[in-house]
């Protein structure tokens, strides 16, 4: 028996509805917003090690979304999260140079970066003493967070530049982690 038809794509929530879901569950989740999100998302996926996604996906969409039917909100809700993280890993890996992470828009053309720092900040729970060298700035990283650190000064207004040191910055700290990464186990 043969299928002339590809699989469909499975369905995802709009992304409102999905910030919807974030911001209304309890305990409320790492991350509630889309930059928030990806800056999470970035954490795991650029860290020391690979993060078991039966670990964080739960903290999103509930302990029972891996097993919901498909056309439940839960499904769709973890079918949005998961494409969220697999468009960050598809970027880093395929496009890293053009990779950018998701900050918010202000009205003047800067990006608000505070959402995206807690949101990355928070991905790096799962190994903190792994990326203590990254974090703290040791002479071996040579202080490849710097530009991730000062989004964390109060009033931080980014611009397109400061945007693409942030984004150099992951790619440099995804490069230092590579080689332990390829190491850690499922």
């Amino acid at each position: 028996m043969t299928s002339s038809s590809a699989a469909s794509p499975r369905k995802m929530l709009d992304e409102p509805h999905f910030v919807e879901i974030l911001q209304k569950r309890r305990p409320q989740p790492p991350a509630f917003t889309m930059d928030g999100l990806d800056g999470y998302l970035t954490a795991l996926i650029v860290g020391p090690r690979f993060i078991d996604p039966r670990k964080w996906i739960p903290l999103f969409v509930g302990d029972t979304a891996l097993m919901a039917p498909e056309e439940t909100v839960e499904a769709r809700a973890l079918q949005t999260l998961v494409a969220a993280y697999n468009a960050i890993s598809t970027g880093l890996a395929e496009t890293p140079d053009v990779w950018r992470p998701r900050l918010a828009p202000r009205d003047n053309g800067t990006f608000d970066p505070f959402f995206w720092w807690t949101g990355f900040l928070a991905g790096t729970d799962f190994a903190p003493r792994l990326w203590r060298p990254v974090l703290q700035g040791h002479l071996e990283t040579a202080d490849i967070i710097a530009p991730i650190r000062d989004m964390a000064e109060p009033r931080a207004i980014l611009v397109h530049t400061d945007v693409i040191g942030v984004a150099s910055a992951v790619v440099a700290i995804r490069t230092y982690f590579m080689p332990r990464r390829a190491k850690s186990r499922i």
